[in-house]
């Protein structure tokens, strides 16, 4: 609730217990003005204890409140006087607060209306009376009343105050539109206005913090990110020994792929037959599937060449490395009757080398002439292929 309280001195002042209690049960979009004097042209100056102004149903509420010695006993409509527990009659609030409507509805139709809601129709102003006493209780007779209500409670007068709703509500547009509005309430009842509420009517934009100002604090957050780090070192919690490995992201699965599924055979559908002397329809030719490329398995020959090229070649291979693995390649019993295709060993060793080393620097001139001499220089007869020169095998032994 946005409370306006009077700024005449001489005027009573709302109960705080009661205000506090308003505050609890009504949110900042119920303006409440305490104790207003209205002044309007032809009628007596009114004083009304509270004006409630709901600014989303577009509402005007005006609540006169009384307290009594005793309970009362019945609650009468206007006309009559009110009976007290104790035998004694007081005079009708709701004739009281009839009174003061009539003075509001002419005040707010001459100051208000015209600047504020030009498009409502002046005679449309429909205002709302009520009565607050805490001596009304469950046990007070009520009559039926013509026009306006008696609470007990101010969680009644919460409830009342939320929910009335009128055929034509007076709503201002929303921001500076409010704030000249509250003012002008504000000013015409002889309340004050504080800069709390106008803030809370109309928020002003917020300011974004300079640069300065957020290099600063980043700053703070990372002193402090440091402090707590440095804590937690010396906790020994950044490093717990014989703590589990996290598991690694994208482990591959162990489980078995599963087999696809044949795709069933689809009988071939008939052609439907054509009409006499139509053109036969030419036949839909289906293309064929595209063959499945066989999986790249190296074949039995390179994989013995490869497994004496990794056996006797280390990353860091000199030229008795590269001898020794094609010396061993060429006496396998797997690979006689293929031989050794100089183009593949070379790159097979090429990948096993590591930094600056290169085949060119560990078999000096052309591979298929070194290999040859390498084994005719541990005593192994070797020869081209007849068909093929890049391949080398054993050929026959000289005759002594």
């Amino acid at each position: 609730m946005l409370h306006f309280p009077s700024k005449n001195s001489a005027a009573h002042t709302a109960d705080p217990a009661d205000v506090t209690r308003l505050h609890q049960l009504l949110g900042n979009h119920v303006w409440a003005f305490s104790n207003c004097c209205v002044d309007a042209p032809g009628l007596p100056v009114a004083e009304v204890d509270w004006l409630f102004y709901n600014s989303i149903n577009g509402t005007f509420i005006l609540s006169e409140w009384k307290r009594f010695p005793a309970a009362v006993v019945r609650v009468k409509d206007a006309g009559e006087a009110w009976t007290l527990g104790n035998q004694s009659v007081v005079p009708n609030p709701l004739e009281q607060v009839g009174k003061q409507l009539d003075a509001v509805r002419r005040a707010l139709r001459l100051n208000i209306c015209r600047e504020h809601f030009p498009s409502t129709d002046q005679h449309s102003i429909n205002l709302y009376p009520s009565v607050y006493s805490p001596q009304v209780n469950k046990a007070t007779r009520r009559e039926r009343l013509r026009y306006g209500v008696v609470h007990g409670s101010l969680d009644d007068v919460a409830l009342m105050v939320e929910r009335r709703a009128v055929t034509v509500p007076l709503i201002a547009a929303g921001g500076s539109a409010q704030v000249a509005l509250a003012e002008a309430l504000a000013e015409l009842f002889r309340c004050s206005i504080s800069q709390a509420v106008r803030r809370k009517i109309a928020p002003p934009a917020p300011v974004p913090p300079s640069p300065q100002v957020r290099i600063a604090a980043i700053h703070r957050e990372l002193a402090a990110l440091y402090l707590e780090l440095a804590a937690l070192v010396g906790q020994g919690i950044a490093a717990v020994p014989n703590s589990p490995a996290p598991e690694l992201l994208g482990r591959p699965s162990t489980a078995a792929p599963v087999a696809a599924a044949e795709s069933p055979v689809v009988a071939p559908i008939a052609a439907a037959k054509s009409p006499a002397g139509a053109p036969a329809a030419a036949p839909v030719v289906q293309e064929a599937a595209p063959p499945v490329a066989p999986s790249k398995k190296p074949s039995p020959v390179t994989a013995h060449l490869h497994r004496h090229v990794v056996q006797h070649v280390p990353p860091s291979a000199n030229p008795e490395h590269v001898r020794a693995a094609f010396l061993a390649a060429l006496q396998d019993g797997h690979l006689r009757k293929s031989g050794i295709h100089v183009g593949l060993f070379g790159s097979l060793v090429g990948q096993r080398l590591e930094g600056n080393r290169t085949l060119a620097s560990l078999a000096l001139g052309s591979l298929g002439k070194w290999c040859l001499a390498q084994a005719t220089a541990a005593g192994i007869a070797a020869v081209k292929d007849a068909a093929d020169p890049s391949i080398v095998r054993l050929g026959k032994p000289a005759r002594t």
